[in-house]
C-alpha cells in the first residue's frame, strides 16, 4: 500500500516530534558523554536507540509511554554502565575492550596484529596519516579501544609511561627494551 490516509501521516508526525524532543532533553541531561567517541558498547547502545525512536512512531501497538519508557531504561543503563566503568577497573576490559599495540620499538607485532585481524598495510596507513614514512621511526603503534591510531614516534624522553598496561613483545622485556630509535636501513 502506497498511501494510506493524511490522519496516519500526522499521526506518525506528531509522534516522532515528541520521541524527537524527548531523546535531546534525554541526551541534554546526561551530558556530552553520551555524544563522545564510541566504543563497541556505545555503538551497540545508539543502534538499539535507534530503531526505539524509529520504531515508536511507525508501530500502532507501541504507546508513546512505552516507547519512552524504553529509551530511558537505555539512557539510565548507559549511565550505569559508565558509572561503573569509572569506578571498576576490572569491567573496563570486559565491555571497553583494551588497546594493543602492532609495532613496538620499528617492528611490527605480527602476533598481536593477526589477533586484531589487521594488516600491515592497515599499520603502514595509520603510520603515514601521522606523518611517518617509516615503521621503524615509531616507538609504539597502538590500535585503540575505540578503533583509533596512536603512532608514537620516537622521542628524546626515556619516559613510557603512555604505554603503561600495554603489552610489548616478550623478547623486548627480556632485552631491557631501547630508547633509541634502531639505525634506518
Amino acid at each position: 500500500m502506497f498511501f494510506s490516509s493524511w490522519t496516519s501521516l500526522w499521526h506518525i508526525v506528531l509522534l516522532a516530534t515528541v520521541v524527537y524532543v524527548a531523546l535531546v532533553a534525554a541526551l541534554r541531561m546526561i551530558g556530552s558523554r553520551a555524544l563522545a567517541k564510541m566504543s563497541a558498547y556505545d555503538l551497540v547502545v545508539t543502534i538499539a536507540l535507534g530503531s526505539l525512536i524509529a520504531t515508536i512512531p511507525l508501530q500502532r501497538d507501541v504507546t508513546v509511554a512505552d516507547g519512552l519508557t524504553a529509551i530511558a531504561t537505555f539512557l539510565v543503563l548507559q549511565h550505569a554502565m559508565s558509572w561503573l566503568l569509572e569506578r571498576s577497573r576490572r569491567s573496563r576490559p570486559l565491555v571497553k575492550g583494551k588497546p594493543t599495540l602492532c609495532v613496538y620499538e620499528g617492528r611490527m607485532l605480527e602476533e598481536q596484529m593477526r589477533e586484531l585481524l589487521v594488516t600491515d598495510e592497515e599499520v603502514r596507513a595509520a603510520i603515514r596519516s601521522h606523518g611517518l614514512v617509516s615503521v621503524r621511526q615509531c616507538l609504539a603503534v597502538v590500535l585503540e579501544n575505540d578503533g583509533e591510531w596512536s603512532v608514537i614516534p620516537y622521542a628524546d624522553t626515556p619516559d613510557r609511561s603512555a604505554l603503561a598496561g600495554l603489552k610489548p613483545p616478550v623478547e623486548t622485556l627480556r632485552a631491557g627494551g631501547d630508547v633509541t630509535p634502531p639505525p634506518a636501513r
